[in-house]
């Protein structure tokens, strides 16, 4: 199978390194393809996590969509990740069959756990103190949260996670988490050393950044537009740092083979229903 690779970061090149392993024929796509690799001569394409970025393709070249769909075979795979609905429409129009691998469980949980260990390292990289004497407030306890939260707790670190849903609260309960609603953060934020936020919208905005230490970090685990106030943390004068697409830059090599994998699972799958 012939599939042809846009490339962002290093996980596709892990990536693209363990698809070739297991047999399949990669092209790492750039704009000087060999003329005849532009005569639909793919199988499929893969592009990158997240596919769009900015309002364009996520790719290390500018690239245009109606560039790549000439390359591919009619019926032919699109594997994307977090791709909005005019990407769809415009792909299953040209009458190629779509996929979204990032909404696939498999990779959602190894991809959160690939988060959680990048977090540690960030958590390290920013403190002078030993983990058993921090406290970390998660908000978010979806699947990157509990990752997260469960990797500090196993490093000693007094772990808080905020949640909305009992739910979520009672599961960080039983894995002996202390949980919280949000509105209980203002009451007890300034015991915190650090905040991890993966909630992808605004929770913690002007009046809950000022209940927090003026020494206190915060990560911005979560994709736009994010769960803190970016502009008023900058106004307050807090330390804020933006940690997306922490698997790329920290673990590519195993994020990489995450995505490889699910990809081929999606086309055994595939191949097993023609």
């Amino acid at each position: 199978m012939k599939l042809l690779i846009i490339q962002a970061d290093n996980r596709q090149y892990f990536m693209t390194k363990y698809l070739e392993e297991n047999g399949y024929d990669c092209t790492v796509f750039n704009p000087n393809l060999p003329s005849s690799d532009n005569e639909r001569n793919f199988d499929g394409v893969i592009f990158a996590l997240p596919t769009v970025k900015n309002s364009r393709i996520n790719c290390e070249y500018e690239v245009r969509l109606d560039t790549i769909i000439p390359l591919v075979k009619k019926n032919g795979f699109v594997f994307s990740a977090m791709a909005d609905d005019l990407f769809r429409m415009t792909i299953e129009d040209a009458e190629l069959k779509f996929y979204d691998f990032y909404e696939r469980e498999e990779l959602i949980i190894l991809n959160a756990a690939a988060t959680a260990q990048a977090v540690l390292e960030l958590v390290l990289i920013n403190t002078d103190v030993m983990l058993s004497d921090m406290k970390i407030l998660v908000t978010g306890y979806g699947r990157t949260g509990e990752a997260i939260a469960r990797i500090l707790s196993d490093n000693n670190v007094d772990v808080t996670v905020a949640a909305r849903k009992l739910k979520a609260r009672a599961k960080a309960q039983s894995e002996n988490i202390r949980a919280v609603d949000f509105k209980e953060i203002k009451n007890i934020a300034r015991s915190f050393n650090m905040v991890i936020n993966t909630v992808p919208e605004k929770i913690i905005g002007s009046n809950l950044l000022a209940k927090f230490s003026d020494n206190c970090i915060f990560f911005e685990v979560a994709s736009k537009p994010y769960g803190i106030d970016i502009a008023e943390a900058g106004k307050q004068q807090k330390k804020l740092i933006i940690a997306s697409s922490l698997p790329g830059k920290y673990v590519a090599c195993s994020a990489g083979k995450f995505i490889a994998q699910t990809v081929i699972n999606m086309i055994k799958e595939e191949r097993g229903n023609e």
